[in-house]
């Protein structure tokens, strides 16, 4: 890997190439995420909602929760996506991460 990466870097002198591609740790999502605590009761109104561990509908699918069953929800999100999720548990939002069980907030009323 060093190695490609150093022949990207020498390629790059030789032709003149001013910008290369930044990598970067942090996860792009939790940057672009945008956060608030709350303290929300909410409503199941699909029969059978998907549970995530992160603000992602492409993120692995934790659990399930039922129609007509309650939740409680301790942060609100809205992910880079512009899609409102909230916390039902197990909720850790920091500048460097967001974990928990996070649920799509339009399949709640």
């Amino acid at each position: 890997m060093r190695k490609y990466f150093s022949s990207l870097l020498a390629a790059a002198a030789l032709t003149g190439v001013v910008a290369l591609p930044v990598v970067t740790a942090a996860p792009a999502s939790a940057a672009a995420t945008k956060c608030a605590p709350t303290s929300h009761d909410y409503t199941v109104a699909e029969e059978k909602v998907q549970v995530h561990p992160s603000t992602s509908g492409n993120a692995a699918v934790i659990d399930y929760i039922y129609k007509n069953n309650s939740v409680h929800a301790y942060w609100a999100c809205t992910n880079s996506s512009g899609n409102p999720w909230v916390c039902i548990g197990s909720c850790k939002v920091t500048e460097d991460a967001i974990t928990g069980r996070w649920v799509y907030r339009n399949h709640l009323r």
